[in-house]
């Protein structure tokens, strides 16, 4: 929003109402404002009279405008909206916008934007925005009305960016806009944005041989349509043509060398199959826009990819001077620098990352460390710390520090720890799962039975804990009939759960059932390939008789895990008998 001066809004707010065109304050003027949205470049075609406000709503907008010099700008798009509704002036509602798509207050601009559509129909910036916002909104339909406006009046088109927005619709939606575009195209043959859209539309159900048509009908009428030139690629690409998709953004950047979108689009395509000339795209990118972050960034991770160490540690240096991507680049670096083995300049790093989406991993690579280096003491402090700044987080962050615990084999100082998350969290059932499978690990099936069971008092239907319980006492004990009633009950919540089938194997094993336990034992490794299943799935086959097939079995299994215990120990069991 920029501002009026507060004596050029005085004499206009005094003199009679807004008009659609909001007033620019001279260039020289030296109050903060806020600078409108970038708007069409289609004038408004609809003068609304001026008329006199009442005082109240004059004061109103008087003090809108000091909040917004005053960067308060939720008071001035607050009494701005509040005065579009009471005044159902045009001028105001369209103020109201620009604040609204400044902030980026998305109810507000899909409010005032509809608003100021109905009260100047003939504004082509009004309808742009209002079919805009009510297309995020998912009101597809009505967004479209506004775009036939606009295409009758020459305006911009909106009717690709509808159709981009119905990705987060449903498909009885999608449908319905499909309808209405095809009619459209009767009237408008040849309107690449309405082919376009059909062919995104297409593409988000599924049918891929659709959209494609509907994207080379677009390249028929204007074969340098960029946004159909990225479409085709795409598709081309789900239909397995790499060749020709390649083929087709490459001939677009002969056309258009300088075009960042369509370049991307193709270093994005060359990232799944070449990662080297993925990196050369994206630094053509880089060279033309050295300040953009977001390239760096994903060039640093391609060389990180390629096992480039010093072109990766170079570009992740460089992005700390981008406060956006700051926090990024210290997760990173201090990953270079653990894989190198430099734990103290890897704890620099890993200190420094903020809260974001890296912060829990900086914060498991610390504990990792420290754990690590036997300094146990120093990491519990840390995350204590983080769990007081944070305590939303304090649950995931005591599951955190007790694996890392358990991973180093410090299994008594990770049930002091879960000891201490339940006494604070008696109810979480993430956290008593967690130390049933420590009391597993530490020989305890007293403790694994006690804390699961108190799983199950809280929430009866949870499919992990019925499972460990039942598979717990099949492997373990001789109650087998209880074992049945958790592991049937287990598999009725997750039918196709490789864990809860493997153990439903087990228990038919353990009941003489060989040719059950067989099938459901297939099928659970077929599912999820795993050492464990392997080694019962072998077991059943050598008792069987298969002992080439049970051998098989076992190799791929220690192929997934070369030191899997359970596979070992069953063999030589086997063998020995």
């Amino acid at each position: 929003m920029r501002s009026l001066p507060l004596a050029i809004s005085l004499a206009t707010l005094l003199l009679g109402a807004c008009s659609t065109q909001v007033q620019q304050p001279p260039a020289q003027d030296s109050v903060t404002l806020i600078e409108p949205t970038p708007t069409p470049a289609e004038p408004a075609t609809e003068e609304i009279p001026a008329r006199p406000f009442p005082a109240d709503t004059l004061y109103s907008l008087i003090a809108a405008e000091l909040a917004g010099s005053r960067e308060r700008y939720d008071i001035a798009l607050s009494n701005y909206l509040q005065q579009a509704y009471k005044t159902r002036d045009a001028g105001v509602a369209a103020r109201a916008t620009h604040i609204a798509r400044y902030l980026n207050a998305k109810p507000a601009i899909l409010n005032a934007a509809t608003l100021w559509a109905e009260l100047a129909p003939n504004d082509l910036e009004a309808r742009f925005t209002a079919g805009n916002a009510l297309a995020q909104d998912g009101r597809l339909l009505e967004a479209v009305e506004h775009a036939i406006y606009l295409q009758q009046q020459k305006g911009t088109s909106i009717f690709q960016s509808i159709a981009a927005l119905a990705a987060e619709s449903t498909d009885t939606q999608r449908e319905q806009l499909q309808e209405k575009y095809r009619q459209l195209l009767q009237t408008y043959p040849d309107n690449t944005e309405l082919l376009v859209g059909l062919g995104l539309l297409h593409q988000q159900q599924g049918e891929t041989e659709e959209a494609l048509e509907y994207a080379q009908q677009a390249l028929k009428i204007e074969p340098k349509l960029i946004p159909a030139a990225t479409l085709e690629a795409r598709l081309l690409l789900t239909l397995g043509q790499t060749d020709k998709a390649m083929i087709r953004l490459e001939q677009m950047l002969e056309d258009h060398p300088r075009d960042q979108r369509l370049r991307l689009q193709y270093a994005r395509l060359l990232a799944g199959i070449d990662l080297e000339g993925a990196r050369k795209q994206f630094e053509i990118m880089l060279q033309q826009t050295p300040q953009d972050s977001e390239l760096r960034y994903s060039l640093a991770l391609i060389a990180r990819e390629l096992g480039d160490t010093e072109g990766a540690r170079q570009h992740f240096t460089d992005l700390l001077q981008f406060p956006q991507r700051r926090s990024s680049a210290h997760y990173y670096l201090g990953r270079i620098a653990e894989d190198n083995q430099q734990w103290e300049e890897a704890l620099e790093h890993y200190l420094l990352v903020e809260p974001g989406p890296d912060f829990v991993a900086a914060l498991l690579h610390t504990t990792d460390i420290l754990v690590k280096a036997n300094e146990e003491a120093k990491a519990h402090l840390r995350l204590n710390a983080v769990r007081a700044k944070f305590p939303d987080q304090a649950e995931r962050l005591f599951l955190l520090e007790a694996e890392v615990l358990t991973n180093h084999q410090r299994l008594q100082a990770a049930e002091i720890v879960l000891n201490q998350a339940i006494e604070l969290f008696p109810t979480s059932t993430k956290l008593l799962y967690s130390r049933a499978m420590l009391h597993e690990q530490r020989g305890s099936l007293e403790g694994l039975e006690k804390d699961l069971r108190t799983v199950l008092k809280y929430d009866p239907n949870n499919a992990t804990a019925l499972n460990a319980l039942g598979y717990t006492l099949v492997d373990r004990t001789d109650r087998i009939e209880e074992a049945e009633i958790l592991i049937t009950k287990a598999i009725q919540i997750r039918p196709d759960d490789a864990a809860i089938i493997d153990s439903m194997g087990w228990l038919h094993f353990k009941q003489g059932n060989l040719e059950q336990a067989l099938v459901r034992l297939r099928q659970a490794m077929n599912l999820m390939p795993d050492h464990e299943i392997a080694a019962h799935l072998g077991e059943v086959l050598w008792l069987m008789g298969d002992k080439d097939q049970a051998e098989s079995i076992w190799q791929r299994g220690l192929k997934l895990t070369p030191d899997s215990s359970i596979i070992t120990e069953t063999m030589d069991r086997l063998k020995a008998q």
